[in-house]
């Protein structure tokens, strides 16, 4: 590892632009940075969270929607502000969180699947 050279996890995420919603920005961003394309995902609907934190003492907010990839064997075509992804399941994800608020998002998506699934059986 290089000096100075930081680890850290991302999320695909950035600005709202002039005439988008949440959602389409969530849509645009994820083709930017990671090459998929709303056409290649299915948006599961009734599940949003939003995480506030304060970041270089500027305050953030990130706003998570569930979707499913149409293609498990979909390409992603990364950005250049990614090096590398991963699917992972609950436990990792978990694992690899750097806040509790992430953490607990991850758990109530799951747990917002799991019902949809057994509302629908």
């Amino acid at each position: 590892m290089s000096k100075g050279l930081i680890s850290r996890r991302c999320r695909v995420k950035g600005h709202v632009e002039p005439g988008e919603n949440e959602l389409e920005t969530a849509l645009r961003e994820t083709q930017e940075e990671a090459g998929l394309k709303a056409s290649q995902l299915t948006i599961i609907e009734g599940f949003r969270r939003e995480l506030n934190y304060v970041a270089r003492k500027k305050p953030k907010t990130v706003i998570y929607w569930l979707a499913e990839v149409k293609d498990r064997d979909v390409e992603i075509c990364l950005s250049h502000e990614h090096q590398a992804y991963r699917w992972l399941g609950l436990d990792e994800a978990c694992q690899l969180a750097q806040f509790e608020e992430m953490k607990a998002a991850l758990q109530e998506g799951h747990q917002f699947l799991c019902s949809t699934v057994a509302q629908a059986n």
